[in-house]
């Protein structure tokens, strides 16, 4: 009775939201509600809209984990998604619509039970979880009027696990780039291997995984995420795991990555996936997140919602010089705020003169947000 309440509380929440549109410098939640053909329950998404224009807006998704919290997994991409010009939506896969973490969300009801798969319980397309996205980033443009045509995703730990299975199995998605953060463990493209640790008996044909090869999905590690399988708060534990990936997420990721190279080598196909280990952080999902922007980024600004404003010009860009010059058709002083792409400002100056200094700044992304009486605008900088 309880969970038909939910439900019923849910799709009219979902109900109330689809007369209305997603507002810019906005933090809030909404009720997406799957519709037929789709047989999946509602989903709570949580979202965080910065200042400027929703209809090119480009759209981050991020994954949560175990602890299914959304609402944390969109407050990581706040200051990154202000400071870069982005929206994030996050998913939450509650316990009460999708129970069994596994089953449910980590291996996204491809199988009615992913542990031991037959081609009896390998369920429609229309019951997996990971099916839902691409209808939830249709629903998002049409609140937001939008021209968006792809989508960037991010997943760490349990949301990393369904991130690169929905890659695999959905290659003909709207993502973009997915960055895997941290996995404890995977369905590697291995034929030997039965679901869901490889894809013998997986159901998956060597055509999607062709295409999905081709596509850019980032093995994202961080190097000290090495606590043991065997230790509490280690990744799955059993032999077929164990032995075949290793007993550490840095391991298992390394494993997959290698693996799935050689797979695509042997097939003779396109290979777009890239590893990147990230020293000094373990298993922090926020440190993840803010190393995980610059694999994302290309894809966060394509659409050249930074650039905005052409009356504006700064060169060189890229640079590699301690100073930049910025140059304005009005003959004014300029107030210019420097910001990393985390979002932290770094410097902030005046000037009147076209010239910004660039003081002991490391090579990497900048934003200049840059005001003149009551206007404001954002500009890309690249240090070199």
């Amino acid at each position: 009775m309880k969970k038909k309440l939910f439900f019923l509380s849910s799709l009219l929440f979902s109900v109330l939201l689809f007369g209305q549109s997603l507002s810019q410098n906005t933090t809030a939640s909404f009720i997406f509600t799957p519709q037929a053909p789709l047989n999946r329950p509602p989903i709570e998404v949580f979202y965080h809209i910065p200042k400027g224009d929703i209809t090119k807006m480009p759209i981050l998704m991020s994954f949560h984990g175990e602890g299914r919290d959304g609402a944390n997994h969109r407050n990581y991409w706040i200051n990154m998604a202000n400071a870069n010009g982005f929206m994030v939506f996050a998913p939450e896969f509650s316990e009460a619509n999708y129970p069994g973490i596994g089953d449910n969300y980590i291996m996204s009801n491809i199988f009615d039970d992913g542990d031991n798969p037959s081609q009896a319980t390998f369920n429609n397309q229309n019951e997996w979880t990971c099916s839902i996205l691409d209808p939830l980033f249709d629903f998002i443009k049409s609140k937001n009027s939008g021209s968006q045509q792809k989508y960037s995703a991010w997943g760490h730990s349990a949301g990393a696990q369904f991130l690169h299975r929905f890659f695999m199995y959905l290659p003909n998605s709207k993502i973009d780039i997915a960055v895997c953060s941290n996995a404890g463990w995977y369905t590697v493209p291995e034929n030997t291997v039965r679901f869901p640790y490889g894809i013998l008996n997986g159901q998956l044909p060597n055509s999607d995984l062709t295409t999905a090869f081709s596509k850019k999905l980032v093995v994202h590690l961080g190097k000290d995420d090495t606590v043991l399988s065997t230790s509490s708060g280690g990744p799955r534990s059993n032999s077929t795991v164990n032995n075949q990936q290793g007993l550490t997420r840095l391991a298992r990721g390394q494993y997959f990555f290698n693996t799935s190279k050689n797979t695509a080598q042997n097939m003779a196909v396109i290979f777009n996936w890239e590893k990147q280990e990230v020293a000094g952080i373990g298993h922090n999902t926020q440190l993840m997140a803010n190393d995980a922007l610059r694999y994302l980024l290309p894809s966060l600004l394509s659409t050249g919602t930074i650039d905005f404003d052409k009356t504006i010009s700064i060169y060189p860009n890229p640079t590699s010089s301690n100073y930049v010059n910025v140059l304005s058709s009005a003959d004014i002083a300029l107030h210019i705020s420097v910001y990393d792409i985390i979002g932290n400002r770094v410097h902030n100056e005046t000037i009147s003169n076209n010239q910004l200094e660039l003081p002991d700044l490391k090579p990497g992304v900048y934003i200049l947000e840059i005001r003149s009486n009551n206007s404001k605008t954002r500009k890309k900088l690249i240090i070199k």
